[in-house]
């Protein structure tokens, strides 16, 4: 492994409590379920696009979705029958990113050498038994290591591509490494991070400070550049959530009548709960038309159910 050194200075630390801040504000966020799932699809979608372009291919979203829609009558085929480069290549970033979450989310195994090889098949150039020590250096590296994960996933990525050569496959590689010990350690931000994108979006200042860190053994520049950006795609993401969920609720508001705004605003306190009965007293109504409002407010995702026949409550999502 190349030698590597590095501070962490006040400058970084900053950074890397702000990303905490941040990770805790995006995990309590409240979502309904299908608005999460949404939303990490969305995330994925980009994770894809600005992956690609990264390695030097350009996919539009639109046309990622279209292949990510389809991927049920992707699995039934054979995998090796894709119908193009650009489908292939949509379809394995996410099967990686897909292993990732489902295999290293918050788990307690130890990253392996073949971890990192079920992420990476060696080409005919590469020197196989060099390449494992290497590889293996790397991993014992940081494991040994008491770094933030977020300074683990930028040292991954870096040591990476120190390592080989530059290639489509490369880039990839070392992108998912990230990933990788970021999903171990449970930052991956609700599944909402997406790495790529601000190192494409500055793509001059991206390939400036990684090509300083290649060459020089101190990279104290690449883990304030890597952290920095990170802080900068969260709060876009977490401003985008509370913007975007406040303009869905307006709408939602807008569709109900004057009781039914009335039970909302004594739902202001998370910790609020409610229930028919109570519906009934405050308002002097009916069960069934407390039912009605009830029923209304929930299909619209404004209250979630919890419990079932009289001890049934609700609460705000």
């Amino acid at each position: 492994m190349q030698p590597i050194a590095y501070t962490i200075s006040p400058y970084l630390l900053r950074y890397l409590n702000r990303l905490e801040v941040l990770r805790q504000q995006l995990i309590l966020y409240p979502l309904s379920p299908k608005r999460e799932l949404g939303l990490q699809f969305q995330a994925t979608v980009e994770r894809v696009h600005f992956g690609l372009a990264l390695a030097g291919e350009d996919v539009h979203s639109e046309n990622i979705k279209t292949i990510l829609a389809n991927q049920i009558v992707f699995a039934m085929q054979n995998k090796q029958n894709y119908k193009d480069q650009i489908q292939k290549d949509v379809l394995e970033y996410k099967l990686l990113l897909d292993y990732i979450k489902r295999e290293w989310r918050l788990s307690s195994q130890r990253i392996t050498l073949q971890t990192l090889l079920s992420l990476y098949s060696p080409t005919k150039t590469d020197s196989t038994k060099s390449l494992d020590k290497e590889l293996q250096d790397i991993i014992a590296y940081l494991h040994a290591s008491a770094d933030n994960p977020f300074i683990q996933a930028a040292l991954a990525k870096l040591q990476i591509r120190r390592l080989l050569q530059d290639s489509f496959q490369t880039e990839t590689f070392s992108t998912m490494a990230s990933y990788l010990f970021l999903y171990q350690s449970g930052m991956d931000c609700r599944g909402l991070l997406v790495l790529e994108k601000p190192w494409v979006q500055e793509r001059k200042l991206f390939d400036g400070y990684y090509a300083t860190a290649i060459a020089k053994p101190n990279v104290t520049g690449w883990l304030e550049y890597f952290v920095k950006t990170l802080c900068g795609q969260l709060e876009l993401t977490y401003q985008s959530l509370v913007q975007s969920q406040t303009k869905i609720e307006e709408e939602k508001i807008g569709k109900l009548n004057e009781r039914q705004k009335v039970i909302m605003t004594l739902l202001d306190d998370p910790q609020a709960i409610i229930t028919n009965r109570t519906i009934q007293k405050i308002f002097h109504i009916s069960a069934i038309t407390a039912s009605r409002d009830l029923a209304k407010l929930t299909m619209l995702g404004l209250l979630i159910q919890q419990g079932k026949g009289r001890s049934v409550r609700y609460t705000r999502i």
